[in-house]
């Protein structure tokens, strides 16, 4: 028995990155009992096995999890639950029919609605105002099963990708521990989503970063933030050279009209403002060709491009899911 007179679970950890370590170590201070840990093909990054490898815990690395060999191994455990946090492959019937409670999977989405992948991106992209932290148990849907626990963060006006995705980290593991603790006690009423209507994303992809200036300033501001580091950033490009746009802002008190989308109408201290379809942006922080992070000091009346076909080839190219860490939670 632990020691809230509770019996202890004992899981098989399927995962990667920051989130899915903090959580492992929080796990083995308390009284639930990691088997093993269960890492993606391709991990993100090392922190997962480094943090399984110092706790002694065994580490696999199935290509297939839904193999017959693998499901062979996890049933060899005996796991009461597969927990996953951030691994990228859907567990099957058979997979989930191994744990005598199943598998829960813990999502950085208030679901029913951002189901899927890339969804902290999606939310700040949104302009969400929020973000959900979704404890589910895991069917033949994507992010479809019954829920377990939800909990909400803060989006702050001008939080980035990145500090969003280090307050998602942070509250992962007290999540996850909450979770267990009360499906250990037989305290949590799983409620079901299926009827719901919820929203489903895709994954971004190659050519996603580039800026449209004729989009809204609003939609422009949150893309810029919602793909700053540790994203790709956001792409632009000026006669011939690509542009990233790490840091942007727009004031939504900021006057309306109609002038050229693309085109620089003013230069502050912090940067230039940009002509979108609606308002301005304030470019603040920009990397020309891979160069320093700089002020842009573009003049007034330069123009960028707003939709320039010669990029296409780039666009197709530059960028993987490895430039969205943490895009499966």
């Amino acid at each position: 028995m632990g020691r809230s007179g509770v019996t202890p679970l004992r899981m098989v950890l399927l995962g990667d990155g920051a989130w899915a370590a903090l959580t492992l170590e929080r796990l083995l201070a308390g009284s639930h009992e990691v088997l093993a840990v269960i890492l993606r093909t391709q991990p993100s990054n090392s922190t997962l096995a480094d943090t399984a490898r110092r706790f002694g815990i065994p580490t696999r690395q199935p290509a297939r999890i839904n193999s017959a060999d693998a499901t062979t191994a996890l049933a060899g455990l005996s796991p009461d639950l597969l927990v996953s946090i951030a691994y990228d492959q859907i567990l099957r019937a058979p997979t989930r029919s191994v744990a005598r409670l199943g598998a829960i999977n813990f999502h950085a989405g208030k679901l029913p609605y951002y189901r899927g992948r890339n969804v902290i991106n999606w939310a700040i992209i949104n302009g969400e105002t929020e973000i959900g932290l979704t404890a589910h148990f895991m069917d033949d849907g994507i992010d479809t099963g019954d829920i377990l626990l939800q909990r909400t963060l803060p989006i702050n006006w001008t939080d980035t990708y990145g500090d969003v995705l280090a307050r998602v980290t942070a509250a992962m593991p007290d999540l996850v521990t909450a979770t267990l603790d009360g499906l250990a006690a037989g305290t949590l009423v799983p409620r079901s989503q299926r009827e719901l209507p919820g929203t489903y994303c895709g994954g971004r992809g190659p050519g996603d970063e580039w800026l449209d200036w004729s989009d809204s300033s609003a939609s422009l501001h949150n893309k810029v933030r919602a793909i700053a580091r540790p994203g790709p950033g956001a792409l632009t490009s000026l006669n011939g050279h690509r542009v990233i746009i790490w840091q942007a802002y727009f004031d939504p008190a900021w006057p309306r009209y109609i002038a050229t989308p693309g085109q620089v109408v003013g230069r502050t201290a912090n940067g230039a403002m940009v002509k979108t379809g609606d308002s301005t942006l304030l470019v603040q922080r920009v990397e020309l060709d891979e160069g320093p992070i700089v002020v842009p000091q573009w003049t007034i009346g330069t123009r960028l491009d707003v939709n320039q076909l010669s990029t296409v080839v780039e666009r197709l190219s530059r960028y993987d899911d490895a430039a969205y860490p943490g895009a499966l939670p």
